[in-house]
């Protein structure tokens, strides 16, 4: 393997990404997390579903997470950090959604709750932990994955899910989820379980330094790789290695390397805010911002925060999936799609 790629995913391995200076979706971050920060250290409790009017414009959050695992750094996430994440919401109101239900606009949200999206970059060990006990394979329940099915548990309505967007080319021992001998079952354990597998490239390749044939190539052989282990599994989303687009951006949602074809119906950012509604004219399933995991000003807990006190910016489910319901000041902002497809109405 070429050094300087073997470079890069050493660094992505420990969770640094910043290899070019401070990125500028970083920047735009913390500009727009200046303007919510203050007040935002403690998490109030959500209003009353009774005193809340659906917003099916809102924002929605796609969380961000990379390394799980101690100690918590700024691209990892300690486990019992990620527990107190994902209870917090629980909290507070949110309900998890799939990404692909996110952009399809298929939510089947309960009334007053808001839709939330968790993702993990990078495929590492801390995500999905295989342990061995005699001849069975248990889910390491510190892991990522071992985590968010125990809270299912203690929850059961609160049905936990996730995109992971995996690098099926790195050195070994990082490369999907790390344990080399257990990668097949690790994603047939995902397909299987209502998780999603979804493309990182191939090897972490920075789209917007290579050319047409290798943007496609890095793309196609990542779904190519994962369908080898699940045969006939549609990886269909990608998220960005950096946050960096391809030069010719088409090829990011289809193209084909060597006869294999691909396409993707989301492209995802590395930052930095909550995504549009999929009901909003502004939606674009090829530029979702997401926003980082950790204890910052433009993490999950400050905008759970923001939103508590701006509850008219969020999402907020009207609980019936075959209407949108929107405040009469919007109402112009639905897509014409969304009118087409479901009964508009209007809250005033």
């Amino acid at each position: 393997m070429h050094s300087k790629r073997i470079g890069l995913i050493v660094l992505i391995a420990v969770g640094v990404a910043l290899l070019i200076g401070i990125p500028k979706w970083k920047i735009a971050a913390q500009e727009k997390a200046s303007k919510i920060a203050q007040g935002t250290s403690k998490v109030t409790l959500p209003v009353s579903v009774n005193n809340i009017k659906p917003n099916e414009l809102g924002g929605i959050m796609i969380l961000e997470y990379h390394l799980i695992g101690e100690p918590e750094a700024e691209w990892r996430r300690a486990p019992e950090n990620f527990r107190k994440d994902l209870q917090m919401l629980y909290d507070q109101g949110y309900y998890p959604v799939p990404l692909e239900d996110l952009v399809s606009g298929n939510l089947k949200v309960p009334a007053g709750k808001t839709p939330f999206v968790i993702t993990f970059d990078d495929s590492s060990q801390g995500q999905f932990r295989f342990l061995k006990q005699g001849n069975q394979l248990l889910v390491d329940p510190n892991c990522a994955l071992g985590i968010m099915e125990s809270l299912k548990k203690q929850h059961p309505d609160f049905p936990l899910t996730a995109t992971f967007y995996v690098l099926p080319e790195i050195p070994h021992g990082l490369r999907l989820f790390g344990q080399e001998e257990f990668m097949k079952q690790k994603l047939e354990y995902l397909a299987a379980h209502g998780y999603e597998i979804g493309n990182h490239t191939y090897w972490h390749q920075n789209l917007g330094k290579t050319d047409d044939i290798g943007v496609q190539k890095q793309i196609a052989l990542c779904v190519k790789e994962v369908q080898s282990y699940v045969p006939g599994y549609r990886v269909h989303s990608l998220a960005l290695p950096l946050g960096v687009h391809a030069k010719n951006r088409i090829l990011e949602q289809d193209g084909s390397y060597q006869g294999f074809q691909y396409h993707n119906d989301s492209i995802l950012l590395v930052g930095s805010g909550p995504a549009i509604s999929p009901f909003s004219r502004a939606f674009d399933p090829y530029k979702l911002e997401r926003i980082q995991a950790g204890d910052t000003a433009w993490g999950p807990k400050s905008y759970v925060s923001y939103y508590a006190k701006n509850p008219s910016q969020k999402f907020i489910s009207d609980g019936d999936p075959t209407t949108v319901s929107v405040p009469k000041n919007l109402a112009d902002k639905v897509r014409n799609i969304s009118r087409n497809k479901y009964k508009i109405k209007i809250v005033e």
